[in-house]
Formats: structure tokens, sequence, C-alpha cells
């Protein structure tokens, strides 16, 4: 076996019970994977006691663990998750004219996991996987109000944060003080700072425990004629973003109908 061998037996088992309808032995473990019992045993020892698989105290035999059902569990998640986002950025996109977007916090900073294209007049498309501007994007900021100040100011670094437009915040202590409206008020928004005159919401989604797990985003031309307002895509992007949270679980108040106070200047 290529890579690391002990790792890979690990797994064959692990698939193996998780294909496998009845408990299984030692013997029929490494039986059907052509092992030795005794290098079995030390595998499903090791996966035992890690909650990976669990041992039934009649039998002696194996099945999947607590641990590797949490796993599938949340794999399941994600994906009603995605499924729901999908679903909600495509409505937005089609009848609002919407640009959509789902990020969410990774490894000291925060990476876009989908995008939703409109037919609208501008079209700021983004990779799975690409960074976001922490600073200077409405889901970026988002992300970040979820974070304690000096963790939010570790992220955004040193100073003077990278320029994009000239209404980009480039002082941290002016990111921190955006960061205290948005947890106040519940939604982010961003008028031109990470691109000219693109405007762009936020909202959280959050778990069945109530705590955020990704964010996402609109963002639209604002100095078209007939562009929507801001005010309205606050209140579509809040909707929607319940609606997600709903899907894994969430049973949190939806957001108020009233129409959300919005200075356009700052967040």
């Amino acid at each position: 076996m290529a890579g690391n061998q002990s790792l890979e037996r690990g797994l064959a088992v692990l698939e193996l019970l998780d294909r496998t309808e009845v408990d299984l032995g030692v013997r029929d473990i490494a039986r059907e994977l052509g092992l030795s019992p005794t290098i079995v045993q030390r595998l499903v020892h090791t996966l035992a006691a890690n909650g990976f698989v669990a041992q039934a105290s009649e039998t002696r035999r194996y099945r999947l663990g607590y641990r590797s059902v949490v796993l599938g569990s949340t794999m399941r998640r994600e994906d009603r998750l995605l499924s729901a986002v999908t679903r909600e950025l495509t409505q937005l996109a089609d009848q609002h004219h919407l640009n959509g977007y789902l990020g969410v916090l990774r490894e000291g900073g925060a990476l876009y996991l989908d995008s939703i294209q409109s037919s609208g007049p501008i079209s700021v498309r983004v990779l799975p996987g690409s960074h976001i501007n922490m600073h200077s994007t409405a889901i970026g900021k988002m992300l970040l109000s979820t974070l304690a100040d000096d963790t939010a100011r570790a992220v955004l670094g040193p100073e003077p944060l990278q320029t994009y437009t000239a209404a980009t915040r480039t002082s941290v202590d002016a990111v921190l003080a955006d960061l205290a409206a948005i947890r106040r008020q519940d939604f982010a928004i961003v008028n031109g700072e990470n691109i000219d005159s693109l405007a762009s919401a936020a909202a959280l989604i959050r778990d069945a425990g109530g705590q955020p797990v990704a964010a996402i985003s609109v963002a639209f031309l604002s100095t078209e004629r007939g562009a929507i307002s801001l005010e309205r895509a606050v209140r579509l992007v809040r909707e929607a973003a319940h609606r997600c949270s709903q899907s894994i679980g969430y049973s949190g108040p939806p957001p108020s109908v009233a129409a959300p106070e919005v200075n356009e200047e700052t967040p």
C-alpha cells in the first residue's frame, strides 16, 4: 500500500463496517481485508479507544462507533446546508438580480464555498476555496464579527490593511468598530469598500445550537438605475439565512420584519 499503511488499513476497516449490515469479529474483518488477525486486533483496538468503532459486549463483534456516526451526520448536515443555500441564492439571483455567496471561517481566514451569479449588469465570480477579503466585504466582516476582538485583530494582521477603493477601511480599529455594530444589528453591509459602487449585505447561518457555522451575502451595483435598496437587500439576505439555518436544525426566532436601520456610509 502507498502512503501511511496503518491509516489506510484503519480506513479499510471503517469502510468494511460501514457497508456490512451485521457486526463483524476480528477474524471476519481479517478474512475480508486479507490481513492477519493480529494486525486487525491492533487496528480495532485503536479505533475503539477513539470511539470510531464499538464492540458488542455479548458477541465481542464490532460495528461503527459514535464518532463515525457523528462524522456522517455532520456531512449530511453540510449537504442539507449546501442544498438550502443553493436554492435560496438562486432564488435571489433570479427574482432580485442579486449575486450570492456562501463563506466560512477557515484556518485564520475565510473562504468562499459557493457563489450564484445573477443576470444583472455586474458579475463578481469567485471560485470555491478562494480567499475572502475579511475587512472589505460584507461576508468577511460578518464572519469576522463572530470572533473576539483580539482574535479578529490577529486575523486582520498588520496595518495598513490592503486598499481596494477609496472607501476601504485600512485601520484595524475602524474595522473593529464596524464589527461592534454588526454584532448589535446581526447583519453586515458594505458599500463600495471592496469594489467601487458594489453594495453587499450579509447574514449568519446558525446550527441547531445557535452557533454560527457560515454566512451568506448578496451583492449588486448600487449605482444602477432601479437597483434594489440596501435595506431591502438586508431583509432578503437575513430571511434567506434564517431559512438556511432552519435546514440544519436552528429553531430560533426569525429576523424582525421591521425595516432595518441602514446607514450606507458605515455597517
